[in-house]
């Protein structure tokens, strides 16, 4: 991982100081053959559509920081573990790169900031909803792995 970070400090400082780069990290976490999902709110771009709980990297923070700040800030869970799985660039913001990760959290009631609500769905039920752009791609991955 110390590689990955500093190529991302290599990245930040090139692009994030001009405006034209973005990093986020996004969580995938699994039970019982079902995956968490959450409803973006109302006011921001994609609103209603689900994606996977997702936070954009702050100045100086590390990746595995950034995926437990997405859960532990916007649903209140506790990451028990993370691991990096895959990246991809944004199907809808330029300049966006995702970096996904597979999560396991501590069992909590989950209070909910930032989203309008939160489900575990079954993987193949995952279609039946509307995701946001970047989460099909997920998904899409996601069969792939299987």
């Amino acid at each position: 991982m110390f590689k990955l970070n500093k190529f991302l400090y290599i990245l930040r400082k090139k692009f994030v100081k001009r405006g034209a780069f973005m990093l986020v990290a996004c969580g995938i976490a699994e039970r019982e053959g079902k995956l968490l999902v959450c409803k973006r709110p109302s006011g921001v771009p994609y609103a209603g559509a689900w994606e996977f709980p997702s936070e954009e990297l702050a100045e100086g923070e590390t990746l595995e920081n950034c995926v437990k700040t997405a859960f532990f800030d916007r649903i209140s869970a506790v990451l028990a573990e993370n691991r990096a799985i895959f990246a991809f660039d944004s199907a809808c913001v330029p300049g966006c790169r995702l970096f996904t990760f597979k999560v396991n959290f501590f069992e909590t009631k989950m209070s909910l900031n930032g989203y309008e609500d939160a489900r575990w769905v079954r993987k193949e039920k995952l279609c039946r909803l509307r995701l946001h752009p970047d989460s099909v791609i997920i998904v899409k991955e996601i069969e792939n792995f299987s």
